[in-house]
């Protein structure tokens, strides 16, 4: 087996995702209209391309969307799930126990005694919902109580705006909230628009940060940049672009809208934690025009765009941070290194005929690496790629891309999530160059050999199945 052949079964898992999102009724795309490559444009108009090129901003960003990106340090809370709005894309029906949750309310400020007294050291803090405004004294409570027990935690609120009054702002003022986000979207005509923008406003008189978060749905464009222009011209500080997604509902809605899913979804397809769903196509492509079209008007606002590889980044960290926290299980793996960028665990890998050449130059460099006599294949640490094509310039290189799992009984495996082909003569280095990480697709195989078991680190034989939920 070659690398070509290797990374066929990462796109027939891809296949097989795609036919099991078929009972959701919305297609996939024939063909990828943002593939990744094209995020890497971004940075010669003055943008920051982050996180593996799956946050792009420029101006300015929260620093909450820097704390999102490892998942470290953040919390979140709501009191209930109801909201004045019924958006068709919401994913809050994903939530657990969510039909629960529209008609009982938690104690936020409970939640946050017991988080404080178990050790929680929180330096970002968000309430959100629902609409955490038809709870306005519960969350003026929680603002308090949190300014008493984190001083110097970020604490943000997401509203949609619609019930927020000029008091509810000078209590929220008061009470040390730092940020205010409000959620919006494009086509939004109902009778309380212009009530929002006007506490877009004041906000902006009274409150650190204000920021704007939209999802960024196809066909909006030119509704888009009037709504990012009018928000300079309001103060607003930023806008958060999102990635839009179907949420596994409503596809009725996204059919008479002429949407369909995103091709490769995800870089790398696993199994996300986050329940906002599946990126839609074209979302992208579209969210990148409008940074481009806040450089070309040379426009203040900051403006940062969120991919929904972005949101499950979180995850991948919280994962892999086992990696380098525990000596145990870096010892089990000498070969992989975790990608500070995209936080995934990464490898080199040779296949086929180019494995015994690779083989007799790691042995005699006494270099790190894993042979894989059933596939087969060998792998070696990323930061050795120089060198391997220096001794073996006719071989045939890819990037493996890894999480780690804990299982339920406390021992750990690998399982690889992607194998990308690296481009010859410029292979990366630990951290991968941007316009290396802005390629590929979601791809996982059906299954796929293991390392050998060591330790209480062992194999994993059971195969990875792409499933929808």
């Amino acid at each position: 087996m070659d690398l070509k052949a290797y990374a066929r079964m990462f796109e027939e898992a891809e296949k097989d995702f795609e036919s099991a999102m078929g009972k959701y009724g919305v297609p996939f795309e024939e063909a990828e209209s943002s593939p990744r490559s094209e995020r890497g444009r971004m940075g010669r108009r003055g943008c920051h391309c982050e996180n593996g090129g799956s946050s792009i901003w420029r101006n300015w960003i929260s620093p909450a969307c820097l704390a999102c990106r490892t998942g470290e340090g953040t919390g979140s809370v709501f009191v209930d799930l109801r909201c004045t709005k019924n958006c068709y894309f919401c994913f809050n029906a994903n939530q657990p126990h969510y039909d629960h949750f529209r008609s009982h309310e938690r104690d936020i400020v409970l939640e946050l005694e017991q988080a404080h007294a178990a050790g929680a050291a929180y330096r970002f803090l968000a309430i959100t919902g629902g609409e955490p405004l038809l709870h306005e004294d519960r969350v003026i409570a929680f603002l308090e109580r949190a300014a008493q027990r984190y001083p110097e935690a970020h604490k943000r609120l997401y509203t949609n705006g619609d019930l927020l009054t000029e008091r509810g702002l000078a209590r929220l003022a008061d009470s040390g909230l730092t940020e205010i986000r409000f959620s919006v979207k494009p086509l939004d005509a109902d009778d309380r628009q212009e009530h929002v923008y006007a506490m877009m406003e004041k906000a902006a008189a009274v409150l650190p940060d204000v920021v704007v978060e939209v999802p960024v749905i196809p066909g909006s464009l030119e509704e888009m940049k009037g709504l990012v222009r009018r928000a300079d011209g309001l103060g607003v500080r930023g806008i958060n672009l999102l990635e839009f997604c179907f949420p596994l509902c409503n596809a009725e809605e996204f059919l008479k809208r002429g949407l369909a899913l995103r091709k490769r979804p995800y870089r790398f397809l696993y199994d996300y934690w986050y329940r906002g769903g599946v990126p839609v196509a074209q979302s992208e492509r579209e969210a990148l025009a409008l940074l481009e079209f806040v450089d070309r008007e040379d426009l203040r606002i900051g403006m940062h765009y969120c991919s929904a590889d972005n949101r499950n980044a979180g995850q991948v960290n919280l994962q892999d941070k086992a990696f380098e926290a525990k000596r145990d299980v870096r010892r089990v793996y000498p070969w992989i290194e975790r990608d500070g960028d995209d936080y995934f665990l990464k490898c080199a890998k040779a296949f086929g005929d180019d494995v015994a050449p690779v083989k007799e130059w790691a042995e005699s460099a006494a270099a790190p690496c894993h042979v894989n006599a059933g596939v087969p294949s060998i792998a070696f640490p990323l930061d050795l790629v120089p060198a391997v094509r220096k001794a073996c310039p006719t071989v045939a290189l890819g990037m493996s891309a890894n999480v780690l799992e804990e299982q339920a009984d406390g021992s750990f495996c690998m399982r690889e999530v992607g194998v990308e082909e690296l481009p010859s003569p410029a292979p990366p280095a630990r951290g991968l160059p941007r316009a290396i990480t802005g390629q590929g697709g979601g791809r996982t195989p059906a299954a796929h050999p293991r390392v050998a078991r060591n330790g209480r680190f062992r194999v994993q034989k059971r195969p990875f199945r792409a499933t929808a939920r």
